[in-house]
């Protein structure tokens, strides 16, 4: 029995770093459920089909083995295609057959694999996964601290967890399990706003001066928000200002599998030495004391809420709109 009874959410998710990917490299990744390739063509761009060829099946990101090494070799990319490394059809893009280098004829209509809608930023590329294969109804932001020569970043952290979007995102509800999980001293509280359409979540934190602040990694020297900004399921962009900034990618492996990626950022005025302490804060400290909580519980449909359980299900009415159910 499955422990949580939700499809694979709809919207945008992380399926590679940037620089993972290099021109002419494939790189096979499995995610969503399905196995896909990762391709960057000769001019740049990159591209994220199925993986398996059209043909006869044979997957696009394994090329053969040498002589005595039964190693799979790489893909290969030629100019903007992929080459398929059984009988060499290419495909490019937009996932269709352009070349059969062994045949006159006309390239089948069938002859194509399904291409995923594509968007490179914030160190990261994204698909965008619909169950019942609607266009994109969103975008996602890129966050300009990435760019900005007065910030290091972006930087990488990522860990496979077993557990669903859902059950990983409704922490930021969850008020109480900071207390209990990770040593607060007191039950925090937050505002919660949305924008128009009800699809952006902002969860903000009030931060006192003097506070200490991610496992005593520093003190807030001057009064400001920790703001947790929620654009779907697996999607959350959090930032702390003049002191923390980063994207919170998660991306489904399967229905009860979950990779996470979070990129961060530090303003160089910190400092490295203070940046890190942050990062490890965040990444060695906090998520691993929620890891085994998430790995070793299940879904309960109908909780038993009492009063000062935080607004949690308010936070689920928020995350049903993200599902094909």
């Amino acid at each position: 029995m499955s422990r949580f009874p939700f499809p694979i959410p709809n919207g945008w998710f992380a399926v590679a770093e940037s620089s993972q990917v290099s021109r002419e490299q494939v790189v096979p990744v499995h995610y969503l459920d399905r196995d896909l390739v990762v391709f960057r063509t000769s001019s740049g761009k990159a591209n994220v089909l199925d993986a398996y060829c059209a043909h006869m099946g044979a997957h696009l990101g394994i090329g053969p083995g040498s002589p005595g090494d039964r190693e799979p070799g790489p893909g290969t990319v030629i100019g903007e295609c992929v080459r398929c490394p059984f009988h060499g059809w290419l495909y490019n893009g937009t996932g269709a057959c352009v070349e059969i280098p062994y045949t006159t004829s006309r390239i089948p209509g069938k002859a194509r694999v399904q291409a995923w809608e594509v968007r490179e930023q914030n160190g990261l590329i994204f698909v965008w996964h619909h169950l019942e294969g609607q266009p994109p109804a969103w975008e996602i932001p890129a966050l300009e601290e990435f760019d900005s020569p007065d910030w290091d970043g972006p930087i990488v952290t990522e860990r496979t967890i077993s557990t669903c979007l859902q059950e990983m995102q409704e922490n930021d509800h969850d008020f109480v399990h900071f207390k209990y999980v990770h040593g607060t001293d007191d039950i925090r509280t937050a505002t919660i706003t949305y924008d128009e359409t009800r699809r952006i979540k902002t969860t903000t934190e009030y931060l006192e001066a003097g506070r200490d602040f991610a496992k005593g990694a520093t003190v807030i020297s001057t009064e400001t928000g920790f703001s947790r900004e929620a654009h779907q399921l697996g999607f959350v962009v959090l930032r702390v200002p003049n002191l923390l900034s980063f994207v919170a990618a998660s991306t489904p492996i399967d229905q009860e599998t979950v990779h996470q990626r979070w990129v961060f950022a530090f303003p160089n005025s910190i400092g490295k030495e203070a940046g890190k302490k942050l990062l490890d804060a965040f990444t060695y400290q906090g998520i691993y004391e929620d890891i085994p909580i998430w790995e070793n519980k299940r879904y309960v449909d109908s909780p038993v809420f009492v009063k000062g359980d935080g607004p949690i299900a308010e936070f689920r009415k928020w995350a049903s709109q993200f599902y094909s159910l």
